[in-house]
């Protein structure tokens, strides 16, 4: 229910009340009025037929005096005139008030009183006293019923229902009028700011010129909208550089893992550039058959595109490219790990092994960033073991738990196993190892970046990576892809 609508149904019920109110009192002021004007007419009557008694009485006797009551008492239709005394008589010509109060009859120029007893709606009495000659107390007894009081009664309830449905009727259209017009209207605008507001439109503005309560609440959302849009604004564009830092900072990584696989690949391009130079003498040297040279000459290009291809492989890595998630067998990426750090691991007396799964294994991921995530796990595990040692990497389906969720989560994974047989990270360095520069290696091997930007990769992608490592008996880490993120 609306304010506005509240607040018509409160002044209605309060108007309604005060008219009740009003109405009960005019009620009994009207059954007053009309009590109090039979009692006027009673005593006129009284009044007026007081002195010609007591003139009859005095000149032709109480017997003719009484007649004169009892023919006025015919004349009337509604009203019943009798002669009572005020004092030990017949019952018959007693009065109906109770005797203790006859005194307050003969004090006074008129009593009136009304019998509840008498009748559905009771009966009024006036008594007008008469003083005879003799010393005698006598009085004039004029009544008669209420019945015409209901009706007096009705007509007036009805005369306030008619005043109180006409004025609860004029409240409400006015108060309805006056509600929308100053709290409707505002407040449907207030509301449409709000929802505008909510939904992320902050352009919206709401105009009241109103001097009161919604003018100010108005003011103050209209302050807020700008507030937010501000912090908006800086908050994209803190975001877009901490995007930019994090893009520089995983880019500046793959550079640096270039670097570091440059060795690898020098070793690897050896070969075929001996092989090309053998092959080159010898068509130079013009001693071999035209058969043999055009023999020296295939295997030239062949090792030249071997030496191309891996060039552009190592290209390829440390290309900057943009965010693109497709649906990717990982099973290549653990390859294409395989092929670019094999020279390096065969350099440091290594053995890489790689375990896949002989069913495709399909996650959408950005192949580039997860290409950099693998080849800097694998380069550190690689690094940390000594000579003679495995490093292994296996790709398997498992479910995980989210390790930061207050009620653990499961949830069906890609699983990414890293292992080496070096020498373990100490207890303290644990927490630390993702953070950005921190590294235990030796100067010169490592930036301290590798860890933080496959955690940030990983964590991009939807998932964790946990890490299990002993000293002195080397270390795993684990990628967990949530298959229903990724």
């Amino acid at each position: 229910m609306k304010i506005f609508h509240k607040l018509t149904l409160t002044l209605l019920g309060s108007v309604l009340a005060a008219l009740a109110l009003n109405a009960h009192s005019a009620v009994r002021t009207e059954i007053v009025r009309f009590e109090k004007e039979i009692g006027e007419h009673q005593a006129v009557i009284g009044t007026a037929l007081r002195p010609a008694v007591l003139d009859v009485w005095r000149s032709d006797g109480p017997e003719r005096a009484l007649q004169i009551v009892d023919q006025a008492d015919k004349n009337m239709r509604h009203v019943l005139i009798r002669w009572v005394w005020l004092g030990p008589t017949d019952p018959k010509t007693r009065p109906a008030i109770a005797a203790d109060r006859f005194g307050e009859i003969v004090g006074s120029t008129g009593l009136t009183w009304i019998d509840t007893s008498v009748g559905p709606h009771g009966r009024l009495y006036t008594y007008v006293p008469v003083k005879l000659s003799d010393g005698r107390d006598g009085a004039i007894e004029v009544s008669q019923p209420l019945d015409r009081e209901s009706q007096v009664r009705e007509a007036a309830m009805h005369r306030a229902l008619l005043t109180a449905m006409l004025v609860a009727a004029v409240s409400a259209l006015v108060t309805t009028a006056l509600g929308n017009w100053l709290i409707g209207r505002p407040m449907r605008r207030l509301v449409e700011q709000a929802r505008r507001t909510g939904s992320g439109d902050l352009s919206y503005r709401i105009h009241v010129k109103a001097r009161d309560e919604m003018g100010e609440l108005a003011a103050e959302m209209n302050r807020m909208c700008e507030s937010l849009a501000a912090a908006q604004a800086s908050v994209e564009r803190e975001s877009e550089a901490r995007l930019q830092a994090t893009d520089a900072l995983r880019h500046a990584d793959r550079v640096a893992t270039v670097g570091r696989l440059a060795a690898g690949m020098a070793h690897e391009l050896g070969t075929p550039l001996n092989v090309v130079a053998a092959r080159a003498k010898q068509i130079a040297a013009g001693s071999t058959t035209p058969e043999a040279t055009r023999e020296n000459a295939r295997i030239i290009a062949d090792q030249v595109e071997r030496m191309s291809r891996i060039m552009r492989q190592l290209l390829d890595f440390a290309r900057k490219r943009e965010l693109q998630s497709v649906s990717t067998d990982l099973r290549s990426i653990l390859k294409r790990a395989a092929a670019f750090l094999s020279p390096l691991a065969r350099k440091r007396g290594l053995d890489l092994r790689v375990v896949n799964p002989p069913e495709p294994i399909v996650a959408r991921i950005d192949v580039a960033q997860m290409d950099q995530v693998v080849t800097n796990l694998v380069m550190n595990a690689i690094h940390a073991s000594p000579e003679g040692k495995r490093v292994s990497v296996e790709l398997s389906q498992a479910v995980g738990q989210y390790p930061a969720a207050e009620a653990k989560t499961s949830v069906p994974c890609v699983r990414i196993d890293v292992t080496d047989e070096g020498s373990g990270i100490e207890q303290e360095n644990l927490r630390q190892i993702f953070d950005p520069f921190f590294t235990t290696k030796p100067i010169g091997e490592g930036t301290g970046l590798g860890l933080s930007v496959a955690y940030g990769i990983v964590k991009d992608h939807g998932g964790w990576i946990d890490v299990d490592s002993e000293p002195g008996r080397g270390s795993r880490f684990t990628v967990w892809l949530p298959t229903e993120v990724s």
